[in-house]
């Protein structure tokens, strides 16, 4: 494991936690590696105690797991684990916006967090995407009252960081993904419930497809 993870701003935890879901999406750090906490302090420059701390959570995000007699390792993603995510994100993401004040949307900001997305397509900049693409869709979630639903989701959302980050360096593939979200903002900005609800349905199902193919190409090439 190299020193190529450079620190990012915010505490000792929260440093970890971005490090390491980067170095996870990228391919660093590989599914079913074993995780050295020694090793990781050092390329990150922190103590252990951070790097044990975000371990932990990423063991509750689902991006790592734990076994008392091998400690930390890479969780193994595949097709199955995927389609739950996704069906458990579909049920989830629907109740939110069934409850939602569509109203409180703020528009003009998902337009600005579109085109930034389309900037980070095409400069091929995944970290940025997946951040934007965070930002943008739980700006509709986060106008429901669901406290604790909108907090499961975004732990559901942290899970298949892994999935989406298998097709965020093909510029065609992202910059269609990114183009559907202007139907998205239609809908909210008609206060089209129902309309809202079958885009990002369609939205999330073109993903889980592109996905699922990536994968197949991955176990063949294994």
């Amino acid at each position: 494991m190299g020193k190529s993870v450079d620190p990012v701003t915010g505490s000792g935890v929260d440093k970890c936690l971005a490090a390491i879901r980067s170095m996870v999406l990228s391919g660093e750090l590989l599914p079913g590696q074993k995780l050295q906490q020694a090793a990781l302090a050092e390329a990150l420059g922190v103590s252990r105690i951070p790097v044990r701390e975000a371990l932990s959570r990423l063991q509750s995000e689902g991006i790592v797991e734990h076994k008392s007699n091998t400690g930390y390792t890479v969780a193994r993603f595949n097709r199955e684990d995927l389609a739950e995510l996704y069906l458990m994100r579909r049920l989830l993401e629907t109740e939110l916006v069934k409850s939602a004040d569509l109203a409180a949307i703020d528009v003009g900001a998902m337009g600005r967090l579109h085109t930034a997305m389309v900037a980070a397509a095409r400069v091929q900049d995944p970290e940025e995407f997946q951040r934007l693409n965070l930002l943008f869709h739980f700006a509709v979630f986060d106008a429901s009252p669901l406290a604790l639903v909108r907090q499961e989701l975004r732990r559901l959302w942290y899970m298949s960081d892994f999935y989406r980050s298998l097709y965020l360096y093909e510029l065609e593939t992202t910059q269609r993904l990114v183009a559907e979200h202007k139907s998205i903002i239609d809908m909210v900005k008609a206060q089209d419930r129902r309309g809202l609800i079958k885009q990002l349905d369609a939205h999330r199902a073109g993903t889980e497809k592109i996905v699922v193919r990536r994968l197949g190409r991955r176990r063949q090439s294994a």
